[in-house]
């Protein structure tokens, strides 16, 4: 039984699709870590190998360790981390996208990513909700977007309010160990500390076409 007064949906298996692995922890770690809770198995793809573009393999190399260590404590099953530049999934085909991350994880029976739907959303973002949402289109997944913003933002579509474990979500946000302690990201993460968090429901089986801007 869930330790939650309001759990996620009860779902067999979830694929996470994320553009940056820092993404995985501070922004969709506590309803990663809620899913896998609940009996859900849970399958995380990261489409990049970090914020900014670093050529040394080395710190790439440290960065999928980090990843690997954080999503292991959220209770994730496998994380499977691309090799794509940060800043460059724009030029990159959606096919080419949904295949990789078919591949990584051919069916499940939802998907979790970052709501990239507003206007000043990162364009990595929005390639990977993009891309999400055509993966769960061919497999008939469910798509959840993880979102900061208020429901009635959200553009007709159905929102969920979940909790989330924070405690748990920053032992897997301190395996970073290349991001130092004053950087903005933790310093943002650190003012929503709020036991809730709000999913917006992208696509069901009966959904029309997911809002986004076109890039």
């Amino acid at each position: 039984m869930t330790k939650y007064m309001r759990p996620v949906p009860a779902t067999r298996s979830l694929v996470v699709v994320c553009a940056h692995p820092y993404d995985a922890t501070f922004a969709l770690g506590g309803v990663i870590a809620a899913f896998a809770d609940s009996g859900t198995s849970v399958h995380v793809i990261c489409l990049t190998h970090g914020r900014h573009a670093d050529p040394r393999p080395r710190h790439r190399l440290d960065r999928a360790r980090d990843l690997g260590r954080a999503t292991r404590h959220l209770g994730a099953d496998d994380v499977t981390l691309l090799d794509h530049a940060p800043g460059t999934l724009a030029v990159v085909t959606l096919d080419d996208l949904v295949e990789e991350i078919l591949t990584a994880r051919h069916s499940a029976d939802a998907i979790l990513t970052v709501d990239a739907t507003g206007a000043d959303a990162h364009p990595d973002h929005i390639r990977a909700m993009r891309a999400a949402y055509r993966a769960a289109s061919k497999q008939g997944s469910t798509l959840y977007a993880w979102t900061l913003r208020a429901g009635q933002t959200a553009r007709g579509h159905q929102v969920l309010v979940v909790d989330v474990d924070r405690e748990r979500q920053r032992t897997a946000t301190s395996c970073h160990t290349g991001l130092p302690a004053d950087d903005p990201l933790r310093s943002r993460w650190q003012r929503n500390q709020d036991r809730a968090e709000r999913l917006i429901v992208l696509r069901t089986e009966r959904s029309v076409p997911v809002y986004a801007r076109h890039v």
